[in-house]
């Protein structure tokens, strides 16, 4: 009966945060460095904008859910059979867990302003691909962020930390702990997977595309994935988690101009009501998210095998250590 009662709350607080879903985020002011707009393009000369002129009216809405509830449990239901023994086992008994409550994090964020930065990270807001200062800062000097990086999202922060603290649960036996810990190291992880999550242009906002966030990562999630397998690259620990974290974000950023294109693509000559958009934007973007959502799950079954093996491997309960 309590179990069902937290599934009920937790399903009713889904509901409400549905109105999110639209624009992706909330309205919350930031102030974007200028500096970050030398670079942003899209490579569609019809999508071009300007950009300065908007920067003024620019806001940092709340993450709805990303990837929505759909493409989250995909990405951990995926990424526990994509372990290694024993862990596979372990983590098996607890898939019921890890996908029901694969979109906690963003429940979290509907209530909690300070979560809604962890969502996301804009490498575009104050640096240019690819990227060296927030490498020099993220990989190699191994830096925490600085306080003016926030606004910008901290999703790459995040999942250190929470790789870490699973870690730090399983080599103190704490399987509770270690539970939630790898639900949002996982969330997390599957978060910087969607293109959309690692730019400013987030929703299409600043190229007359609003909304291609929710139409991209829930809409076209939802209504393709009953036909989905995926399959994902093998776990493997990684000895520099950040260098992993980093290359997950680059690969991510250079998906971003094709879920645009297709949107403008699908489009053109028509009203985003119009069920041929729907259509012609589904068979456009479905195989890259497809593609996307695979690789989350490959990035998070890697993220909790390295956590296990950071942890030095401890036996895990049951038959499971064995």
């Amino acid at each position: 009966m309590a179990e069902q009662s937290q599934g009920a709350k937790r399903a009713a607080r889904r509901r409400e945060t549905d109105h999110m879903r639209e624009g992706g985020r909330e309205s919350e002011p930031v102030i974007l460095n200028p500096r970050s707009l030398r670079a942003k393009s899209l490579g569609l000369s019809l999508l071009e904008v300007p950009l300065m002129l908007l920067l003024l009216f620019v806001q940092r809405p709340v993450p709805g859910l990303a990837w929505g509830d759909r493409g989250h449990q995909l990405i951990n239901a995926a990424a526990v059979d994509n372990l290694p023994q024993p862990l596979r086992a372990y983590f098996r008994a607890r898939k019921v867990y890890l996908v029901e409550h694969a979109s906690d994090p963003d429940l979290l964020a509907h209530d909690d302003p300070a979560e809604r930065p962890h969502h996301y990270t804009d490498l575009d807001a104050d640096d240019t691909y690819p990227f060296p200062r927030l490498r020099q800062q993220f990989v190699l000097e191994k830096a925490l962020p600085k306080p003016w990086q926030l606004r910008n999202g901290d999703s790459i922060w995040q999942i250190e930390r929470f790789t870490v603290r699973l870690a730090d649960s399983l080599r103190r036996r704490r399987w509770d702990e270690a539970d939630r810990d790898a639900v949002f190291a996982a969330h997390y992880a599957a978060d910087l997977t969607q293109p959309l999550h690692t730019v400013i242009n987030y929703d299409g906002q600043l190229t007359g595309q609003r909304g291609v966030h929710a139409r991209f990562e829930t809409d076209l999630v939802n209504a393709l994935s009953g036909g989905w397998r995926l399959e994902p690259q093998p776990a493997t620990f990684e000895a520099d988690l950040r260098a992993r974290i980093f290359e997950e974000a680059i690969a991510s950023f250079s998906c971003r101009n094709l879920v645009f294109a297709s949107d403008h693509i699908a489009v053109s000559g028509r009203t985003y009501l119009d069920p041929r958009y729907t259509a012609a934007f589904y068979k456009l973007a479905g195989p890259l998210a497809e593609k996307r959502l695979t690789a989350g799950a490959s990035f998070v079954s890697s993220l909790w095998y390295t956590a296990w093996v950071r942890a030095g491997k401890p036996p895990l309960p049951g038959k499971h250590g064995m």
